[in-house]
């Protein structure tokens, strides 16, 4: 079985955190930071819970000027790095509130070494337009780290971050930022920005729809940015995006001959089942095909939770039959837990559903 994300914060990991603080602050007690940050109830903390107990554990011991102790944070951030150095910027976000420039300072800095996109929040919501006006300048960062940051800082619906109550109300500070980075290329920013649009899709469907067809065709990387930012959208079956990226739910009425078959009704835990299917185009006309299939999860009270996968494009000529097949791995992951039951399978078209199947999962 994989490894819990949350034993990126390990002892070893401790150590190592320890002594690359120790060569630029020497007074630094690594057996008592250890001791200060594991205590009994370690191994029930989450993964954000042990990140801001070793925060809780750095301040015990650096210098009450967040001046230094921001030094010591951006001394060692070369050294420090990778999704563990989370770490870093968070101790920005609980001591550094008072100081703002330092703290800017210091996020764009550490963000190289890990991400300061949790961190930058706080500064958000306590100081809003001034922060936001920091995010534009990060923007324009010849640093992709910078402006990748600009992007996910501000994302009003940041996963395991504080939710930006403000921007899920009002998103138009967020659309100027945005605009600076669509042409972005990098594809860490591009990934980033489409994010955030989709994100924002969730509650001003129209304003991000409206950004996107401004947008349309500027470029093969933006058409790639907006086809991440309308997917929430496009598995709604809103007609406008749908009719943007060229397609229409209509098409799916064409169709003729739709079969989904699974290799076995029955499946056990860390099998797969291999499901196959056909369609055929009964017009006489070429339709633009998206097709897809949606799972409908057992969860643990049995009822259920429906989850869309990508199968394939294609420009389906007329009459043309069109047959494959997929798997779906039945295993445990971090993110969804399974559990005993009859799971209801369905293709889509364009995402309409067409047909469906039923599979009989057993966790023995």
């Amino acid at each position: 079985m994989a490894d819990a994300l949350k034993d990126v914060y390990s002892k070893d990991f401790l150590n190592k955190l320890g002594e690359a603080i120790s060569k630029h602050y020497p007074s630094f007690d690594i057996p008592t930071f250890i001791k200060d940050t594991v205590h009994d109830d370690w191994e029930e903390l989450k993964l954000m819970e042990r990140r801001d107990q070793i925060t809780q554990a750095l301040h015990q011991q650096f210098p009450s000027d967040f001046k230094q102790a921001a030094q010591i944070l951006r001394d060692i951030s070369t050294t420090i790095t990778g999704f563990a150095a989370l770490c870093l910027p968070n101790y920005v976000a609980f001591y550094g509130r008072e100081d703002w420039e330092t703290s800017m300072e210091s996020l764009g800095i550490l963000t190289k070494a890990s991400s300061s996109e949790f961190a930058v929040r706080p500064f958000l919501i306590a100081e809003p337009e001034k922060t936001t006006e920091q995010m534009m300048d990060w923007s324009q960062s010849d640093d992709e780290d910078q402006r990748r940051l600009a992007s996910e800082g501000i994302r009003p619906r940041l996963p395991w971050g504080i939710r930006l109550t403000q921007f899920i109300e009002d998103p138009t500070p967020i659309f100027p930022i945005l605009e600076n980075l669509i042409h972005d290329d990098s594809q860490y920013v591009q990934k980033s920005v489409a994010n955030n649009l989709n994100d924002i899709s969730k509650d001003h469907p129209q304003l991000v729809i409206d950004f996107c067809k401004s947008h349309w065709h500027d470029s093969k990387s933006t058409d790639w940015v907006i086809n991440r930012a309308l997917r929430t959208l496009f598995k709604a079956g809103n007609p406008d995006v749908l009719a943007l990226l060229g397609y229409s739910q209509q098409d799916a009425h064409l169709l003729s001959n739709i079969s989904l078959t699974p290799s076995s009704v029955n499946v056990t835990l860390n099998q797969s089942s291999d499901l196959n299917y056909e369609l055929t185009n009964q017009s006489n006309s070429t339709l633009p095909i998206y097709l897809g299939y949606r799972v409908h999860y057992v969860k643990k009270n049995q009822q259920t939770s429906a989850k869309d996968f990508f199968i394939k494009r294609i420009n389906l000529k007329p009459h043309q039959t069109l047959s494959g097949h997929f798997s779906i791995k039945w295993k445990q992951l971090t993110t969804r837990t399974l559990y005993s039951g009859m799971h209801h399978i369905e293709l889509l078209v364009n995402t309409v559903p067409t047909t469906s199947t039923d599979v009989n999962l057993t966790l023995s």
